[in-house]
């Protein structure tokens, strides 16, 4: 435990720890609230008669509109970015893949399963993302980076079945739309750190969301959708799926983030998992506990992939009698 807490920073001195301690916080929170926001949606799915087609595009569209009122409220300046080309495609591949279709597959497959099995899966997203670090390195993954991954398919295999191999637990439909979150939530954790080095969590975040939920609401044309209860219970529930569960989700995760890395605060934020355990049985409250054990060991791995990556980069060059 000690090891572990010394990686993650509780041993350093002075004022960065306190940073680093922020940055926990701050991930964790957002983690919490997205967890909050999920439970929201799978409420109003089961009682107001409503779709993901309706709820995400005006979660993200109006979401969007308020991250970016607070951005400039505090002098963030978010319509700078506007004015950098170069940033235009960037920009618009985060809000597709990592706003838009992260949140819609997300609720999505909160829709056709429930919260917890879609929270349990999109928290997934540390295995897509060394995954996608070992592949890019082309080095053969250590036996610890292997078992995480094995852990993590178990976890979640328990989670779907219940340990019974002829029933499902959830559909099908919710447990593919669940596999497509935890893939585009690592897109949405990795894709804007370039960014955010030259412009602010708020703005690239607020444009992310608004770009994504303008688009999404082209699509889907929500105001065409029939069945939807509109009700005094139906805006409180969608007034916290946006303000909580969006806004504040959203901003605090990008920036606990920036503070302590992409894959650590994926690892942090798997643990308000346990927050969506409500609605498991026994055996699925056993696949919760091997997923989030598998980011315990998550921490050794993606320590050895840094550690990989810096002698390759600090490696001097062969010379050609060398050769």
């Amino acid at each position: 435990c000690r090891i572990l807490l010394k990686r993650m920073g509780f041993f350093m001195a002075g004022n960065n720890r306190s940073l680093v301690v922020k940055g926990y916080i701050m991930t964790l929170l957002g983690g919490l609230l997205w967890s909050v926001g999920g439970a929201c949606g799978q409420v109003i799915f089961r009682d107001c008669g409503v779709i993901s087609d309706w709820l995400v595009p005006i979660r993200l569209f109006i979401g969007g509109l308020i991250t970016l009122a607070v951005a400039a409220i505090v002098g963030n300046k978010p319509l700078e970015i506007l004015r950098h080309k170069e940033a235009w495609p960037s920009l618009l591949v985060f809000s597709l893949l990592g706003s838009a279709l992260c949140q819609y597959s997300y609720y999505t497959s909160v829709q056709y399963a429930n919260v917890a099995f879609a929270t349990v899966l999109s928290y997934c997203s540390p295995i897509v993302i060394l995954l996608w670090s070992i592949a890019s390195t082309r080095k053969k993954p250590h036996p610890y980076e292997l078992i995480s991954v094995v852990l993590v398919v178990l976890g979640a295999f328990t989670c779907v079945t219940h340990f019974d191999l002829n029933t499902l637990a959830v559909p099908a439909k919710g447990a593919i739309w669940g596999l497509i979150s935890a893939v585009c939530f690592a897109f949405y954790t990795v894709s804007p750190r370039k960014l955010m080095q030259k412009y602010h969590v708020l703005t690239i975040t607020g444009w992310g969301m608004t770009i994504g939920g303008a688009v999404m609401l082209l699509i889907f044309r929500p105001w065409h959708i029939q069945g939807v209860q509109f009700s005094g219970k139906l805006w409180v529930l969608l007034a916290c799926v946006i303000v909580l569960g969006t806004v504040l989700s959203f901003s605090l995760f990008q920036s606990g983030c920036s503070i302590v890395g992409s894959l650590v605060g994926g690892v942090l934020s798997a643990v308000v998992m346990m927050f969506a355990t409500h609605s498991l049985a026994v055996a699925g409250v056993t696949g919760v506990i091997t997923v989030v054990f598998t980011f315990t060991l998550m921490q050794a791995a993606i320590s050895e992939y840094k550690k990989r990556h810096q002698e390759l980069e600090n490696a001097p060059e062969e010379t050609d009698e060398q050769k």
